[in-house]
């Protein structure tokens, strides 16, 4: 019995890990460069600080969640390769091999991630059907349908910089 048990879960294993789907996560295999705020540049390692991008999955109900192990710096701060990703290869946990899912690229410069950037940015959702699927297992999906999109500051951001430069003629006043 034991032996049957220990049968039964090694197949499981390795049915659900074959079972995941795998991306390309990679803007410059289909030409999306994300640009800088304000339109002016593309994104590289020097023009934003700690500048990183990570591939989202619609979790279900426009939910989206980071797929774990996509996070990615820039691959340069000037020239072609400004605006383009560090590519990587991710699997997507919950969605099928040779399946459709629902992603965005999220942009943003800091250390804390996403939500508590202050200069961030996110495509508009693509629907792409994942690789993997076949034996021996296919080719992960390239982002085919992924947009250019730009980074902006948050609207609060925006606020206390025209509260800081208000002071200061204010100051410059007296």
């Amino acid at each position: 019995m034991k032996k049957l048990l220990v049968a039964l879960a090694a197949v499981l294993v390795t049915a659900a890990t074959y079972g995941q789907g795998t991306v390309n996560f990679d803007n410059i295999g289909v030409n999306a460069p994300i640009w800088a705020p304000g339109g002016t540049g593309t994104i590289g390692a020097g023009t934003l600080p700690n500048a990183a991008a990570g591939l989202y999955v619609d979790s279900g109900g426009g939910n989206y969640t980071l797929v774990p192990g996509s996070t990615t710096t820039f691959f340069a701060n000037s020239g072609a390769g400004a605006g383009y990703l560090n590519a990587l290869t991710v699997t997507v946990p919950n969605v099928v091999a040779g399946q459709p899912g629902t992603f965005e690229v999220r942009a943003w410069s800091g250390t804390a991630g996403y939500d508590a950037a202050t200069i961030r940015g996110s495509s508009t959702p693509i629907t792409i059907t994942t690789g993997g699927a076949g034996s021996p297992p296919g080719l992960p999906a390239d982002l085919t349908g992924l947009q250019e999109f730009t980074l902006v500051p948050e609207p609060s951001t925006i606020a206390f910089g025209v509260i800081g430069g208000l002071a200061l003629l204010l100051r410059r006043r007296k």
